[in-house]
């Protein structure tokens, strides 16, 4: 029998058969179809239906053994119970790997674990990979595969790479990424993991040289002992970022009957994420808040915050929140200090770091030297501009905004400083409002900044970044101890 295909083999297929095609509105098999038309998947589609003979003007086939050639890869839309036949024509045919998308499988009860038995048995039989059950797939902007809700993501390669449990999951998170500037080198839905699972990919990812950062949704783990060698591993090459579900006994029984995972104790997963040096984060704002920071900065220090705003509550709330993640808020410089001196009002503004500006925004000019000034400080390594963009518009209108941004984006980027925003609104029941913070989100992912619409959040996430970036990777390591015991 031939060997078994890689990972990075199956991501890269060139030729892929859908069984349970149909272009019935609302069904799996129509609606990954339609995302991968409509990204433009490059290799050659076979969709598969007993009875149809053209598919969204694709010539559909009967059966697996009718197609002109053997599918690298064929993706499973039917019910479980209906995918055991198809399952025996891969085997038989010599197909790389499948893909089955359906649940009611293990986390369904005894006649979803015999399925999957059957499932595993005749992938070792016929020497081809599975991908799921319960899962939405792979997208790869390469070959412009995709998820099954997928079919408008960046056609565009990156350097993240995400593996998810969850389907929903792992496309939410690729928009919000995508929205944030980032692109994947791969995202894949795994569902339960009944073959392919966490550490297969983490495996694939560490060595894979298109990756250079890694993010997991986790409910549980098979192979507790190779998770930990190959999460160790994996951290001492790049930034592994992980948010792992199942604090709770509610959480843990959620998780058994989704994926049919075994959730384990929290502390002991704790306790494995610091002995490899993953970042841990909690939930997919706080995971995209952090990868953003390590795709963004490239190893740039971020410790050292020169925190810009308007008022004396923000900046003393930013003062607590430094204090709470360990980042530092230094004196600046006395030349940054004897220059906003100059500009701002003796009254109302505050030349220190925090820096008060006295109100949301200044007239463009005034905040241009402001932002030089601050851009220039030799005491810190980032600038973090708050606004509240409902009152930044009330003062100087759509334009004055963006020229203000623009102004500190500027500055910084002459300078070679790393520049932050935290945006957001105030006035929600204001559509200009919120439009103009929609459009300034878009234009700033754009640009080398990063952008948060939370204070808290933009806190913790440097903070992750510059306690990873300060250690180095794999740094919590401890080799030559046991490793945890994962149920």
């Amino acid at each position: 029998m031939e060997r078994h295909p890689t990972v990075g083999e199956i991501l890269e297929a060139r030729s892929l058969a859908l069984v349970g095609a149909s272009a019935k509105p609302f069904k799996f098999g129509s609606l990954f179809l339609s995302s991968l038309l409509r990204m433009g998947y490059e290799g050659r589609v076979y969709p598969i239906h007993e009875r149809e003979r053209e598919i969204m003007g694709l010539p559909a086939w009967p059966d697996l053994s009718s197609l002109p050639e053997v599918p690298e890869l064929v993706y499973f839309t039917v019910p479980a119970h209906r995918c055991m036949e198809a399952l025996r024509e891969c085997a038989g045919l010599g197909v790389k790997a499948v893909v089955i998308m359906a649940s009611g499988f293990r986390e369904a009860g005894p006649e979803g674990e015999r399925l999957e038995r059957e499932a595993l048995r005749l992938a070792a039989e016929g020497g081809f990979r599975i991908i799921g059950p319960n899962c939405f797939g792979i997208y790869n902007p390469s070959t412009r595969l995709t998820l099954l809700p997928g079919g408008d993501f960046s056609h565009e390669p990156g350097k993240l790479a995400f593996l998810s449990q969850s389907g929903g999951y792992a496309a939410h998170f690729g928009r919000m990424c995508m929205a944030l500037g980032m692109g994947f080198s791969a995202i894949v839905s795994y569902g339960n993991g009944a073959d392919l699972d966490e550490c297969d990919l983490l495996e694939h990812f560490a060595g894979d040289g298109r990756t250079e950062i890694i993010a997991g949704y986790l409910e549980g783990a098979r192979d507790g002992r190779r998770l930990y060698g190959v999460l160790r591993e994996a951290a001492a090459r790049k930034p592994v970022i992980v948010w792992k579900v199942g604090r709770s006994e509610a959480a843990r029984r959620a998780a058994a009957s989704h994926t049919g995972s075994l959730a384990g104790s929290y502390q002991v997963w704790r306790h494995l994420f610091r002995q490899c040096g993953a970042v841990e984060v909690e939930g997919l704002e706080d995971m995209a808040a952090v990868a953003q920071c390590f795709y963004r900065m490239e190893g740039r220090p971020a410790r050292r915050v020169l925190m810009m705003g308007g008022g004396g509550g923000l900046c003393t709330y930013a003062a607590d929140l430094a204090s709470r993640y360990c980042l530092d808020l230094p004196p600046l410089s006395p030349d940054a200090e004897r220059r906003l001196r100059e500009i701002l009002p003796p009254i109302g503004a505050v030349a220190a770091n925090p820096l008060d500006i006295g109100t949301p925004l200044t007239l463009p000019r005034a905040f241009e030297r402001i932002a030089e000034a601050a851009a220039g400080d030799g005491a810190t390594d980032l600038v973090l501009f708050d606004l509240a963009v409902n009152f930044g518009r009330q003062l100087l209108g759509d334009e004055g905004v963006r020229a203000c941004l623009e102004a500190l984006l500027e500055a910084c980027g002459e300078r070679g400083k790393p520049c932050a925003f935290n945006l957001y609104n105030r006035a929600r029941d204001d559509p200009e409002a919120v439009r103009l913070l929609a459009s300034l989100r878009v234009d700033l992912s754009r640009s080398e900044a990063l952008v948060f619409d939370d204070l808290h959040a933009a806190f913790r996430a440097l903070s992750s970044y510059s306690r990873w970036q300060a250690l180095g990777p794999g740094s919590f390591s401890r080799p030559g101890r046991s490793h945890p015991r994962i149920p």
